[in-house]
């Protein structure tokens, strides 16, 4: 009876640990998760995406490991210890004080060791996150490795980021080693210590033979859980470099916020522009020379009046693409005011511009998984009968009929179901759908042929009577009919007005719109 009982509690003690465990973790990765959610996007262009992903993983499940495993059992250990070394203190204080003198000497020891592996766990660790990091980044452009003939190259680096793993493994393997050897020994030269002492205690008649088998009994109790020490501190160590780096995210700031939890979308009374820039200079943190930050923006200010179309238009690299980043609070600016509606944005939330503004970049990003899912971003509340108007609107679908078929197909991860083209348009239907007062739109039509152009050109142009568009595009036959085309040229305004206007006014946009003739013949 009593071994059922036994078993029956240890199950019971296995299933409460196990289930401590497993909710530590979920609720880890839940704090975790949200909090690299809310991470500025600065944060994002200067850290490893896999190694983030691998602080949600595996350094959650390695600390997960040493708490639901050894840290329990030493805790368990320790009972036993305190029991045991009370029977033997009953049994004959002098062979317990030799006994817990050589017990506290091995602890000792093994925490000064434990103290050695603490950064060899976190080095550990760190080159896990840089392996995962180059292996993620390598298969996310294996297309480009294959055809630049760079497949052995990258898998030397690979590689190379694996040898580190090793070593810094087998320096842990080392330390651990050392620690179990000598722990191991220690017991035996204890145990044989205590037998001989205790001998000549019996041989004395200062115990009986029946008193020193039961306290060897109690010893071989109190030296599992000191053997189990030294495991446990090597573990314990890497457990530690594990949650120094999950606590290092946590330490990142989120991005900050005020508290406002709405805006009007209605036309403010005092307000005749939706977006105003006045002085803005912006520097991306990455982007510096041997003086400081480069600015990217220089002293910008411009006004885009309600229900406008006004495109963005100039060289490569000046500053275009930034200043819808900046209109949708990715950054701040270093300088200088944006108003949004007459009211500054920092004393608005992002989550209420955002809100109001629907964004698609130049990337045309695609989210793993079906095209209904992809529309559905904003909102679950959108029909699949939405849904198909928008991609009937952007020549994804010939027919209504043909929308369930579509809707249901799988993209691939990233979008690498569908080519540059369908990843464009289905970015922008999704754009429609949102049913923002705003759009911003970069570079929307650079995977399109004239034909789908002027489709999506189209299908924006019938939307936008009660819209505001910010467009930026290469292609001028894009925004040849924008209400204002603002030339951009080394991160500054150089000239602004309409198609015709700049015509004749700069020698800078005839330039551009000779080139796209040129290029297009």
């Amino acid at each position: 009876l009593l071994l059922l009982c036994s078993a029956l509690l240890t199950s019971f003690r296995e299933l409460l640990v196990e289930r401590a465990g497993e909710r530590f973790a979920f609720d880890t990765r839940r704090r975790l998760v949200q909090h690299i959610y809310r991470l500025p996007i600065g944060r994002f262009d200067n850290q490893d995406r896999a190694d983030l992903v691998s602080r949600v993983t595996n350094d959650v499940s390695e600390i997960r490991s040493i708490l639901s495993g050894g840290l329990i059992d030493l805790g368990v250990g320790l009972v036993t210890v305190a029991i045991s070394i009370t029977m033997m203190v009953i049994i004959d204080p002098v062979l317990v004080v030799i006994a817990v003198g050589a017990v506290v000497c091995v602890v000792i020891f093994v925490f000064a060791f434990g103290i050695r592996m603490k950064p060899v766990g976190l080095r550990v660790q760190y080159e896990l996150g840089r392996l995962a990091g180059t292996v993620s980044r390598s298969i996310g452009s294996i297309r480009t490795i294959k055809a630049a003939l760079a497949v052995d190259r990258e898998s030397r680096t690979a590689v190379e980021h694996a040898k580190s793993v090793l070593e810094a493994g087998l320096k842990a393997a080392g330390l651990r080693a050392c620690i179990q050897t000598i722990t191991g020994l220690s017991v035996q030269i204890l145990l044989i210590a205590v037998v001989g002492l205790g001998a000549l205690r019996v041989s004395a008649g200062e115990i009986t033979t029946g008193q020193l088998s039961a306290f060897i009994m109690y010893l071989m109790l109190l030296i599992t859980p000191v053997a189990l020490v030294g495991s446990v501190t090597s573990q314990l160590s890497e457990a530690l470099g594990a949650l120094s780096r999950i606590v290092e995210v946590e330490s990142w700031p989120q991005e900050s916020d005020c508290s406002v939890p709405n805006i009007d979308l209605a036309k403010p009374a005092n307000a005749n522009a939706v977006i105003e820039f006045e002085g803005v200079s912006f520097s991306y943190q990455h982007s510096a020379d041997e003086n400081g930050l480069t600015n990217v923006l220089r002293h910008l200010s411009f006004r885009v009046e309600y229900g406008s179309t006004t495109a963005l238009v100039g060289p490569s690299g000046a500053g275009k693409s930034t200043v819808l980043a900046l209109i949708e609070r990715f950054y701040d600016p270093q300088e200088g005011t944006i108003r949004f509606e007459g009211t500054d944005v920092q004393k608005l939330s992002r989550d209420a511009i955002r809100s109001s503004i629907a964004y698609v970049d130049q990337d045309a990003a695609v989210i793993s998984g079906t095209v209904r899912e992809n529309l559905q971003l904003n909102s679950d509340a959108i029909s699949d009968d939405e849904c198909a108007n928008a991609l009937l609107s952007v020549r994804l679908i010939e027919d209504v009929s043909d929308s369930a078929s579509y809707l249901n197909k799988d993209v691939g991860e990233l979008g690498l179901g569908l080519s540059g083209g369908e990843r464009q348009r289905l970015a922008i239907a999704r754009a429609i759908l949102a049913d923002a007062r705003i759009l911003l739109l970069d570079e929307i039509t650079s995977n399109l042929d004239s034909k789908n152009e002027n489709t999506v050109v189209q299908a924006l142009r019938g939307t936008s009577a009660d819209r505001t568009l910010l467009v930026v595009a290469h292609r001028l036959s894009t925004v040849v009919d924008a209400d204002c085309i603002l030339l951009f040229d080394d991160g500054r305004i150089v000239d602004s007005g309409s198609h015709e206007e700049l015509l004749r006014s700069s020698a800078l946009y005839r330039d551009l719109v000779k080139r796209q003739m040129i290029a297009s013949n």
